[in-house]
């Protein structure tokens, strides 16, 4: 997988993660809503499965298996209704997920413009 499928890739879990937070927002009164989480670990080795990785030294990573696009908090309720959405902690993940999708977005922008410097050059 090149780079730019992988930059891909991290964007699109970004957005379901964002989906995922405003869901949970949305859902803060709702009873016994829990809240869900993108499982980035996960979407990121079913990007890798079709990569050929060779272990070459025993202290190498090992390639593995996948779960699910987001798992759903098992964490007991922090209302009396037996929802288990905190907005602040949702708040402060929406933000975090902010910068990692700006992040990447830059990554993505320098190698378009890398790409495009030798195209023209």
């Amino acid at each position: 997988m090149d780079t730019y499928n992988l930059l891909k890739t991290a964007m699109d879990v970004s957005q379901t993660r964002s989906e995922l937070i405003s869901n949970n927002i949305a859902n803060v009164n709702t009873p016994n809503y829990k809240a869900k989480r993108v499982v980035f670990e996960s979407q990121l080795s079913q990007a890798m499965d079709n990569l050929n990785l060779t272990e070459t030294h025993k202290n190498h990573m090992q390639t593995g298996g996948t779960s699910g696009p987001y798992i759903t908090s098992r964490n007991t309720g922090f209302q009396k209704n037996g929802n288990n959405v905190d907005v602040d902690t949702e708040m402060v993940n929406q933000a975090q997920n902010g910068l990692y999708y700006s992040a990447i977005t830059s990554q993505l922008n320098g190698r378009y413009k890398m790409m495009n410097y030798v195209i023209n050059h």
